[in-house]
């Protein structure tokens, strides 16, 4: 699908695309933790499927009947994903000079303006993420529980597994799976990691490693990942804030990214065919160097998953 800008004559850049594609960031999460739908419309319907296919049928078919049957319901959800664009610019002085030096150098210039461009977009992404997914807003009443006092992780009498045990096996009563992912704001990771309580429970372990990591808390805790929210973005004063909060989420994610429908994600990113993609506008004494995405971070429930907030004093 042509966007405006491809039909008013601005043409995408298939290596400043490829730049763009392949820009990574060990920093955020938001596409670990959301699961990736790609629609080749920016706006459309979104389905998800009811509690039946949990049911116990009785399947029996007797000779000459008829199989059993069931009805399965359907939840429409909209969506309508926005365009998010980001540009920044090179000089035809700095573009003159590394052409002298080669044709690798230009690349090398236009790969980092395109990084550049992407990481602005990325952070705009990871924080809408984190503002869903550590949100009390987007967790049902039996869903989440805010920790006050001794309860906190910050505290040496808090109880942070039986906390996450309770979180998993209230997800598990309402989504009918259990959660297999925990995502931690910077802060909760922290004092988690520190906690006595998981320190005393590596004791056993032959090669016990000299810090907790994320992989380690998901083997303690017996789940397939742990994330953990390290980003964070700077204030016009230069003042940095986290971008995921103290909290931590309990939610399951599809092993295979492909297999998303009908399973039980909390958020998805759904995203536009073909993009992000890169473009290139020669102007009088400068080349500026854009990234256009396509997208829309979509909650699908609020029973989907389980949130243990403030954990930190």
């Amino acid at each position: 699908m042509a966007s405006r800008l491809e039909t008013l004559g601005a043409q995408v850049d298939p290596i400043l695309t490829s730049f763009a594609i392949g820009y990574k960031s060990v920093d955020f999460i938001a596409r670990k933790v959301c699961p990736i739908i790609t629609s080749i419309n920016d706006s459309g319907a979104l389905f998800s499927f009811g509690k039946e296919g949990f049911h116990l049928y009785d399947t029996e078919r007797a000779l000459r009947a008829n199989a059993k049957k069931a009805d399965y319901a359907i939840s429409r959800d909209t969506f309508a994903l926005a365009e998010h664009a980001f540009e920044t610019s090179l000089d035809y002085r700095e573009l003159a000079k590394a052409r002298e030096i080669g044709a690798a150098q230009v690349l090398q210039l236009e790969k980092r303006s395109m990084n550049f461009t992407q990481m602005i977009l990325e952070r705009k992404l990871e924080y809408t993420v984190a503002n869903i997914v550590l949100s009390g807003t987007y967790y049902a009443s039996g869903n989440k529980v805010t920790l006050t006092g001794d309860d906190q992780w910050s505290s040496a009498n808090s109880d942070p597994v039986g906390q996450i045990k309770t979180g998993i096996k209230a997800a598990r009563a309402d989504m009918g799976v259990e959660p297999n992912t925990l995502i931690l704001g910077y802060d909760a990771y922290w004092e988690l990691s520190e906690h006595a309580q998981l320190k005393s429970m590596m004791t056993d372990m032959k090669d016990k490693p000299m810090r907790i990591t994320a992989p380690d808390l998901a083997s303690l805790l017996r789940l397939d990942n742990v994330y953990v929210g390290k980003s964070n973005y700077s204030t016009d004063a230069g003042v940095f804030t986290d971008l995921w909060t103290d909290s931590a989420a309990l939610v399951y994610i599809p092993p295979d990214p492909e297999m998303v429908e009908g399973t039980t994600p909390h958020t998805v990113i759904i995203e536009l065919a073909g993009y992000p993609v890169g473009r290139q506008y020669p102007e009088k004494k400068v080349v500026s160097y854009e990234t256009t995405r396509y997208y829309q971070v979509k909650n699908i429930s609020t029973s989907f998953g389980y949130l243990i907030g403030d954990c930190v004093a």
